[in-house]
């Protein structure tokens, strides 16, 4: 994976150094081509060995002649002279200008100035967009992170506490307002995935998906949004696939910490509160010597991880036994946790 990683970040610098030098190259390309095809066909090569009268011999010739070497002799001919005098020149002001556009290249990627940040972000194909890098901002990042999701942040304050984490982690961030539409393109919108607007501002946040919609209308959204009433309203009339309240999304995670603490998730499927919890196998555990089979049917629960001394199975063997120290990690309705919370009062 690392070295696939790896790849990705070299085909990118070579994307930015593409993009940079292009007019660069183009000049070249086009001076080297055009001063070749002058002397290839203007030239009395017959004056000359048979090794340069080739169109291959020439364009060496023309090479040399680029870098102040005189490889044929001088021919007072007007139509050559921009080629004996001119291509030297440009020859001279290219080697400069590359040296000291390169040099400053080099100083910026080392730096991971902004510049350079642009540079690399408008690069970036099938990426995640990520606006607003407050406390929620960088926790989403560094999910996306582990998934080894390519993303580019967005955020409008400099003095961010998380901008300089998400530099050393080599991640480019846009110092910008997010619902310009030209930060979007620098953050190469057209080609991302998707956009995450996660501000503490619920307007931003629509308008920054709005701008998002119109600039790139198959890109995915997900919004951050306060007002649980609004998140609906906006999912439902403006077609954007993911519109959360954040109040609402905690809602169970207070709930669960006063019900139980081995109640570790809760989250809705259709009508149905589904429930994350944990059964951990002590001396006073009900479930010690009972087959995890056993455990299922009993309680119509769904085992989904078996952890013993640090070694966990997914999806185990129903005929495990549970012995002390096990932990399970099982998903149930509403009903089902009851039952099992009954059981920890009575033990």
């Amino acid at each position: 994976m690392k070295s696939k990683s790896d790849f990705k970040k070299f085909l990118r610098l070579v994307a930015v150094l593409f993009r940079e030098f292009r007019v660069f190259l183009i000049t070249v390309t086009v001076a080297f081509f055009g001063s070749t095809t002058i002397l290839y066909f203007l030239y009395p090569l017959e004056e000359l060995p048979p090794h340069h009268h080739s169109f291959l011999g020439v364009a060496y010739d023309t090479l040399l002649l680029t870098f102040f070497e005189q490889p044929i002799p001088f021919v007072d001919d007007l139509r050559l002279i921009p080629v004996f005098f001119g291509l030297p020149i440009l020859g001279l002001l290219v080697i400069v200008d590359g040296a000291v556009r390169l040099g400053n290249l080099v100083v910026q990627y080392r730096k991971f100035s902004q510049e350079w940040q642009k540079l690399v972000a408008a690069s970036y194909q099938n990426h995640v967009i990520i606006c607003g890098l407050g406390n929620v901002g960088k926790r989403v990042a560094e999910q996306l992170l582990k998934f080894e999701e390519e993303i580019v942040c967005i955020e409008t304050r400099e003095d961010s506490k998380f901008i300089a984490e998400m530099t050393r982690l080599r991640v480019p961030v846009l110092i910008a307002d997010a619902t310009r539409a030209s930060v979007l393109e620098e953050a190469n919108i057209k080609q991302a995935k998707a956009l995450m607007a996660l501000t503490d501002k619920d307007l931003n946040n629509l308008e920054t998906a709005l701008t998002a919609r119109e600039l790139n209308p198959e890109i995915r959204i997900v919004m951050r949004m306060f007002d649980q009433s609004l998140a609906d309203k906006v999912k439902n009339s403006l077609g954007i696939e993911c519109v959360y309240s954040a109040s609402a999304l905690a809602a169970p995670v207070f709930a669960q910490s006063v019900v139980s603490e081995n109640l570790l998730s809760s989250f809705q499927f259709g009508s149905t509160l589904v429930n994350a919890y944990q059964i951990v196998i002590d001396e006073d555990s009900r479930f010690a010597g009972m087959k995890i089979d056993d455990v299922r049917k009993e309680y119509e629960i769904t085992v989904l991880m078996h952890d013993r001394q640090g070694s966990v199975d997914w999806n185990p063997p129903t005929d495990i036994i549970l012995t002390l120290g096990d932990k399970l990690l099982i998903v149930t309705e509403a009903d089902g946790v009851k039952d099992l919370l009954a059981l920890e009062k009575l033990t």
